[in-house]
C-alpha cells in the first residue's frame, strides 16, 4: 500500500496499483512493477545479464570505496555511485564474446573526476605491504595540498579488495596499504595469486576526485 506522504496532490511512497514510488537522492522516482516473462531470453538479453552480473560481482567488495570515488560523477543526478562504477566497467573493461567474457583490469576505472592526477605514481610489494609512491607536482595549485590519496588493491581470484579512502596528503609522496589484514583471513593459501593496483586523489571535503591510474598487476608468489 502506498502512502501519500506529501499530501493528496504530492508524490506517493510505496506501491499503488502497478507502480512503485520512492525518493532517491532527494528526487521522487516512480517505476512500474516488473512483469515476469515466459518468453525465452534473446541473445541481447543474455549478453546484458551476463555483463551486469559480472559488473555487480566486481563492484560488491568495493562498494564503500566507490561511494566516495564516484560520488562527484553522480552528484546532482538520480544515479548512485555504484551505478557509475558498474556502467564504466561494462563499457570499458569487460572484454571478449558471449559467454566467454573477461575483465581487462588495465581498463577498469576506480574513480572519475577532474582533480590533478598523481604524478609518476608507482607501487612496490614487500611481504604483505604495498608501498605507493608519487611525486608532488610543483605546478599543482597549493590549494590541492590537502588532497588525500585513494589506494586500491583488488584480488581478482577471490573477488576481495583492500583499500584506503583518504590516506596520506598529496604532498606526502607516499603511503602504504596492508593487503592481508588478519580480520579478513585472506592469504595465499586461499587461492589468490595476484593483486591489481590503482591510485587516485580525493579532496579534503570528499566532493572532488581525480581519475584513477592503473599501476599494474603484482604477483604475490
Amino acid at each position: 500500500m502506498g502512502r501519500m506522504k506529501f499530501g493528496p496532490l504530492g508524490p506517493f511512497i510505496g506501491k499503488v496499483g502497478a507502480l512503485i514510488g520512492y525518493i532517491r537522492r532527494g528526487t521522487f522516482v516512480v517505476r512500474a512493477l516488473p512483469h515476469p516473462s515466459h518468453k525465452p531470453a534473446t541473445e541481447k538479453q543474455l549478453i546484458s545479464r551476463k555483463q551486469f552480473s559480472m559488473a555487480m560481482q566486481f563492484v560488491k567488495p568495493i562498494n564503500n570505496f566507490v561511494s566516495f570515488s564516484f560520488h562527484p560523477d553522480t552528484k546532482g543526478t538520480t544515479r548512485i555511485p555504484q551505478n557509475a562504477a558498474t556502467s564504466y566497467l561494462r563499457k570499458l573493461a569487460i572484454q571478449g564474446d558471449y559467454p566467454d567474457y573477461w575483465i581487462d583490469f588495465s581498463k577498469v576505472i576506480m574513480s572519475k573526476g577532474d582533480l590533478p592526477l598523481p604524478l609518476r605514481p608507482s607501487v612496490e610489494l614487500s611481504d604483505r605491504t604495498l608501498t605507493f609512491k608519487w611525486e608532488n607536482d610543483p605546478e599543482t595549485c597549493y590549494k590541492r595540498n590537502e588532497d588525500q590519496v585513494l589506494l586500491m588493491a583488488y584480488f581478482p581470484d577471490i573477488k576481495h579488495a583492500n583499500f584506503v579512502v583518504g590516506g596520506a596528503r598529496r604532498t606526502a609522496g607516499m603511503d602504504i596499504l596492508q593487503i592481508y589484514p588478519t580480520s579478513t583471513g585472506i592469504s595465499g593459501d586461499h587461492g589468490t595469486t595476484a593483486v591489481e593496483t590503482y591510485i587516485a586523489f580525493i579532496s579534503n571535503d570528499r566532493q572532488q576526485v581525480s581519475d584513477s591510474i592503473y599501476l599494474g598487476r603484482l604477483e604475490l608468489y
